[in-house]
């Protein structure tokens, strides 16, 4: 029981202390097909509303409108923090909990999806390929680190809050990585 106890706490202290790069600005999610999609995840996020889902690149890059990602991330964050707030504030069932860790690492993934689409658009064909054999690896390293996560309380109840808080935390990492390659693109 003490163990349990002791792992939830280092759960909420993972989701108190944040991963959210202050420098960023985020939210709002687009969905990608299986071909697109940078994750094992396949769940879809909204879109912002004047963004087209399009991998046609546009005539120019200095044509690209970054403050419609700006603004997505901003919409990304606030619901991020949303999340984490109620997962560490409200009294929730471990049920809820194990809920609302799936909602954030789903969160986080639509965004790198959305990102990841977003890239594809405008980085050239030779920077793309660099980036998606990069991808590759950083799928398979985010894979063990939530299997190594989820290994001490594997066929325990608090195992999904784990492994999608392990999952969420390094998956956020990752979307302010493209997010900081977008902006230096465009």
């Amino acid at each position: 029981m003490k163990k349990n106890i002791l792992i939830l706490m280092l759960v909420l202290a993972f989701f108190a202390s944040g991963c959210v790069n202050e420098n960023a600005q985020a939210p709002q999610t687009s969905p990608a097909t299986e071909t697109e999609s940078v994750t094992d995840n396949k769940s879809s996020a909204a879109e912002p509303a004047d963004q087209e889902n399009s991998t046609a690149e546009p005539d120019k890059v200095s044509d690209y409108d970054i403050s419609k990602v700006d603004d997505y991330m901003i919409s990304i964050e606030e619901q991020s923090d949303i999340i984490k707030t109620s997962l560490e504030q409200d009294a929730l069932t471990q049920s809820d909990m194990n809920s609302k860790s799936q909602e954030l690492y789903e969160l986080w993934d639509n965004a790198l999806n959305y990102l990841w689409s977003e890239l594809k658009r405008i980085l050239p064909e030779e920077e793309f390929l660099e980036l998606q054999d990069e991808q590759l690896v950083w799928i398979t390293e985010k894979e063990a680190a939530q299997k190594e996560a989820g290994s001490e309380v594997e066929g325990g109840s608090l195992y999904p809050l784990v492994v999608n808080g392990r999952g969420a935390a390094i998956t956020e990492e990752r979307v302010y990585e493209f997010y900081e390659i977008l902006k230096q693109s465009v």
